[in-house]
């Protein structure tokens, strides 16, 4: 009677478990690869080759996404991050980018693809990191 609750208990541990994994994976390869897109001549491409080497460490990394946006908009006084659409931000080519030009590097993956069980506990959830640098 204990038995099938307590597997259900050790299959939501293993699984939350892996979600904060996938999460700060995420995180530190949006962060790993915008500050090495801060370099002079780094293009978009390497900056998402950096990012999908860090994460594959942890999952599959053809299921992430990795975009680089102009992030100019943190220069604007009163910017509030939690109201931005990040995903509408203007594309921009670090190759070309000026000096101290704010970019950033955000990685998606929707956790259905990378869960180690079916998802049960986590469905239709899109775990994201951000980094936004200046360019150097």
């Amino acid at each position: 009677m204990i038995m099938p609750v307590f597997v259900l208990f050790l299959a939501s541990l293993m699984e939350f478990g892996h979600f904060f994994l996938v999460r700060h994976m995420t995180n530190a390869a949006a962060r790993i690869a915008a500050n090495y897109g801060c370099a002079e001549g780094v293009t978009n491409t390497q900056v998402d080759a950096k990012a999908k080497t860090v994460i594959g460490a942890a999952y599959n990394a053809t299921k992430a996404t990795v975009i680089v946006r102009d992030a100019s908009v943190f220069d604007t006084a009163g910017v509030n991050p939690t109201t931005l659409n990040y995903d509408t931000l203007p594309a921009i080519t670090l190759a070309s980018a000026t000096t101290s030009q704010f970019f950033l590097v955000q990685v998606k993956v929707p956790y259905n693809d990378v869960a180690l069980l079916p998802p049960f506990w986590l469905q239709n959830v899109t775990v994201t990191g951000r980094s936004v640098m200046r360019h150097e």
